[in-house]
């Protein structure tokens, strides 16, 4: 059920009764989840932490996806999709920027809000009440920072970029780049994007030993290239010589970690995106809370001595 005119006539009784009563007391909120694809499970964590949302508030979630990351037209679909069902509200990672503007523009037109998580909608007539995510530009200039610490401020460095016009991919090569210029003894020889997949992740680093054979570093902006990134080091012999990192936190990533072959990944508390993301639209719905701009979530770098017994169990992850 679309709550607009809902929430309307409650603020009426309201102002009428002296008693204020809440759309979320006077019906049942439904509630949608779109995320890029359910390949990666950088939104399976995601996905964890919205359905615990959803259970603790008691509300329905359809949390939903393209066929694959990528798949634009396939997200343009779903998104539509879920509109027809008239949720009361719709969180959204959108897969490009610019191409769900209009998506957005069509739940704004039918009364449904719309928020953001992980991905930003670019500015434009759009309009979204709110962003959760961490500070992706931030949080790779830390690991930025702590691959130019780890080589002495000296070395070659290659990049593993995500999908070129997405917001992630972009903050994330923004921030990387404004240590790297910063620093006169780190040069980049590549950046190529390998579009947040192992296989091209693989494909793009045995690209890069090939023509860059004296590289220090590999930076994948997300973990699954930078486990592609990993079996092409392994495969040249050369894994004790190159520095490799992603982002994500994710189980593959951890046991990589643990056998001291990923050198460090960003666990960017991904679940808590999820649960943030549902909360925040549930009081927007129900309270008619006017949310922040941004709902920041904090991430941290993770090494091999981060990737505990504790911390596992925290997450439900069992290593192979």
């Amino acid at each position: 059920m679309n709550l607009s005119k809902l929430t309307k006539l409650t603020a009426a009784i309201a102002v009428a009764t002296g008693t204020m009563v809440t759309a979320g007391a006077a019906a049942d909120i439904s509630m949608a989840f779109i995320v890029k694809d359910m390949n990666n499970p950088y939104y399976w964590r995601m996905g964890e932490g919205a359905k615990r949302a959803a259970d603790e508030l008691g509300i329905e979630l359809s949390y939903v996806s393209a066929e694959f990351n990528g798949d634009i037209e396939g997200q343009i679909a779903v998104v539509e999709t879920e509109i027809v069902k008239g949720h009361d509200a719709i969180v959204l990672v959108p897969m490009n920027g610019t191409a769900l503007i209009p998506k957005v523009m069509e739940a704004n037109a039918a009364g449904i809000p719309v928020i953001t998580a992980d991905t930003r909608v670019d500015d434009g007539p759009a309009k979204v009440e709110t962003f959760v995510g961490l500070d992706e530009k931030t949080s790779f200039a830390g690991m930025a920072q702590w691959v130019v610490d780890q080589l002495g401020g000296k070395g070659q460095i290659a990049i593993l970029e995500g999908f070129r016009g997405s917001s992630t991919a972009e903050l994330r090569l923004q921030g990387m780049m404004e240590v790297f210029d910063a620093n006169d003894g780190i040069e980049v020889v590549a950046s190529i994007a390998a579009d947040w997949d192992q296989e091209k992740g693989l494909k793009a680093s045995e690209d890069i030993l090939q023509a860059n054979p004296e590289v220090d570093a590999i930076i994948g902006s997300n973990d699954l290239m930078a486990l592609g990134a990993v079996q092409a080091v392994k495969g040249a012999g050369r894994l004790d010589e190159i520095i490799i990192v992603g982002d994500d936190a994710i189980p593959s990533a951890l046991a990589s970690l643990r056998s001291g072959e990923l050198n460090a990944t960003i666990d960017g508390n991904t679940d808590l995106v999820g649960y943030e993301a549902v909360m925040a639209a549930y009081r927007h719905v129900t309270e008619g809370e006017v949310l922040v701009e941004w709902i920041v979530v904090e991430s941290s770098i993770m090494t091999a001595e981060d990737v505990t017994q504790e911390y596992l169990d925290g997450r439900g992850i069992t290593l192979e």
